[in-house]
This record gives structure tokens, C-alpha cells and sequence, in this order.
């Protein structure tokens, strides 16, 4: 009788074990199951969203192809593409483009040049002119010395570090485990690996600088220069004029725009230049890389697309680089 009662109270345990076991298993699958069917949501608003970005993309680059066939009427300062962005509504959200003058920026890669031998090598006009901007866009004067010297280091072939700059053994000391790239910047980020950039200063120069595959200086389009871009005016000018000046001559440009770069070349303040080859290159009216910038919202979801293209002639344009990523 007693060991009958002992068996059937073993044999209810073991049901109530069995029971509570199941009960934890079914509840994990449960919980598996309810955050698999969100990340499975999650990942088609992410492609939705990618997709529409692509689309946009696409959009933009034809825009730029067909508005290139007349560029006196696309590269006005009254261009309606350089008033910000474009907002079109989607369902369950917006889709926002952007579309830039991508030669209006500082090319990083111009502070050196390449050699018939392969060699890079520091360019002392480019680097000056690299100092002036940063001058002009209000960063500290004893940080832009810094900044260019190190940032010439970064891209030259050589080891040799250059006063105030920084090869291998700076970023070896401390600790960092990387070392100098020694070759051209993909992208303006990089200058968050030198040693006296932040990203307060950074955050200063991301809107002025841009990396191109190549080492050749930037021709300012005058025409669709903005107002926040001054620095790099006055940069392009040798610092002979100041950011008051530079505003000055925005402020004189025909609302269609010069017709002709001598347009520009042919103000009075410009008398007393001696007006070089070299600076009147830096400053014309025509285009050659444009800067587009997605920005798709969609079920709440934040997708973001950035792309570089050039503009070679011909009718159609060629893609540099692009970038894209979701966040929520």
C-alpha cells in the first residue's frame, strides 16, 4: 500500500516535471517564433526601403544626364537642384534626394603628386591652400598646421614623417594597430584616423572636403558655389581675399550665372592678382562629379544612400563610389 502511494506520487512528479518542461520549451519557441517573424518583417521594410533608395538613385542619375545636355541652363546659381532637397511622399513614409556640385569641395588627394615613378609626393601649393581652408572655416590656427601635415603623411609614399606630422611609429605608439595608408584617400572619413583630427573638427570639414581617384586640384564651379562655401573660395584664392570679399563677389554673380570663366576674372578686385595659369584654373564654371544623397523613411525605418558620380560627357555619367545603410 505504501509502496503503491510512493510510485504514484514519483509518477505524478515526473508529470508535473514533464508538464513544466514542455511548458518552458513551448514558451521558448513561442518567443523564437514572435522574433523571428519581426526580423523577417524587419529585413523586407530594409529591402523596401533599399529598393526604393536604388530607385531614387537611378532617377537622379538620368536627371543629371538629361539636364547635362544644356549645362548653361543646369549650372545656374538659380538651378532649382541646388535649393535643397526633394521630397517625394511614399506609403508609409518619404523619400528625400539630394543632388550637390561635387567639384565644389577641397580634394584631399591633391595635397600629393604622383611621378612617373609612382612616387607620391607632397604638392607645398596644395597643402598651403589646405591650411587656408580650414583658416577660413573658423578651426583653431594651431590645430590646421596639424591637421595638413599629418593628412600629408597619411597620403604620401614615403616613411619620412614631416614637422608636426605623423608616419607609422605615431600611430604604432599609441597603440592603435594600424599605420599610415601611403596612398590616396577612398573617402573624406579617413582623416578620422589622424591623430589631431576629432569629430568636432571633423564634423567642420566634412561639408568642404571630398576625395576624387585622383590627384589633380578641383575647378570651383562659381556658379553654383553656395554662400556656406565661402572657405573654399577663399582657399582657392590664395587666401588674397577675405571671407566679406568672397561673399562680395557671390553677391555680384549675374542671376544666370557668368557666361564665361574671364567673366569672373575680369572684376575689379581681381586688379591687383597676379592671375596665373594655376589660380585661374581653380575657379570656372563647369562641372564634373556630382554628390547624390538618398534618404528614404519608410514604415519607420531610416535607409540611407550616398553616391558619387562623374560626369565625363557623351550623355551619360559613370559611378564613383557609393555608400548605404539602414538604421532604425
Amino acid at each position: 500500500m505504501i509502496a503503491a502511494s510512493k510510485e504514484r506520487g514519483a509518477a505524478l512528479i515526473s508529470a508535473l516535471l514533464l508538464v513544466a518542461l514542455m511548458t518552458t520549451v513551448a514558451m521558448t519557441l513561442a518567443t523564437d517564433l514572435r522574433f523571428s517573424m519581426r526580423r523577417t518583417a524587419n529585413l523586407e521594410i530594409r529591402d523596401q526601403a533599399y529598393w526604393y533608395a536604388l530607385g531614387a538613385r537611378d532617377f537622379a542619375e538620368v536627371s543629371i544626364e538629361r539636364a547635362m545636355r544644356a549645362p548653361e541652363e543646369a549650372l545656374r546659381p538659380d538651378a532649382g537642384w541646388l535649393n535643397g532637397p526633394q521630397i517625394f511622399p511614399i506609403e508609409q513614409g518619404q523619400l528625400a534626394g539630394t543632388i550637390t556640385d561635387g567639384n565644389n569641395c577641397f580634394n584631399l588627394n591633391s595635397l600629393v603628386s604622383r611621378g612617373e615613378d609612382g612616387v607620391l609626393r607632397e604638392v607645398p601649393e596644395q597643402r598651403r591652400r589646405f591650411e587656408l581652408l580650414m583658416n577660413a572655416a573658423g578651426l583653431p590656427p594651431q590645430e590646421t598646421g596639424r591637421i595638413a601635415a599629418q593628412a600629408l603623411d597619411w597620403l604620401d609614399s614615403d616613411v619620412r614623417q614631416t614637422l608636426s606630422g605623423g608616419e607609422d611609429e605615431l600611430y604604432g605608439e599609441l597603440g592603435r594597430a594600424y599605420r599610415t595608408g601611403n596612398t590616396l584617400m577612398v573617402e573624406p572619413a579617413e582623416l578620422l584616423a589622424l591623430d589631431a583630427m576629432t569629430p568636432d573638427i571633423y564634423r567642420v570639414l566634412e561639408p568642404l572636403v571630398c576625395t576624387r581617384p585622383m590627384t589633380d586640384p578641383l575647378s570651383l564651379n562659381i556658379n553654383t558655389l553656395r554662400t556656406d562655401q565661402l572657405p573654399l573660395l577663399v582657399a582657392a584664392l590664395d587666401g588674397n581675399v577675405t571671407q566679406v570679399e568672397a561673399d562680395g563677389l557671390l553677391l555680384r554673380r549675374p542671376p544666370a550665372g557668368f557666361e564665361q570663366a574671364s567673366e569672373f576674372w575680369d572684376q575689379g578686385v581681381f586688379e591687383t592678382f597676379e592671375l596665373t595659369d594655376a589660380l585661374r584654373s581653380s575657379v570656372g564654371i563647369t562641372t564634373n562629379y556630382f554628390e547624390i544623397e538618398i534618404d528614404v523613411l519608410y514604415a519607420g525605418m531610416r535607409f540611407e544612400l550616398n553616391e558619387t558620380v562623374e560626369w565625363r560627357g557623351g550623355g551619360s555619367v559613370r559611378r564613383l563610389t557609393q555608400r548605404y545603410g539602414s538604421f532604425s
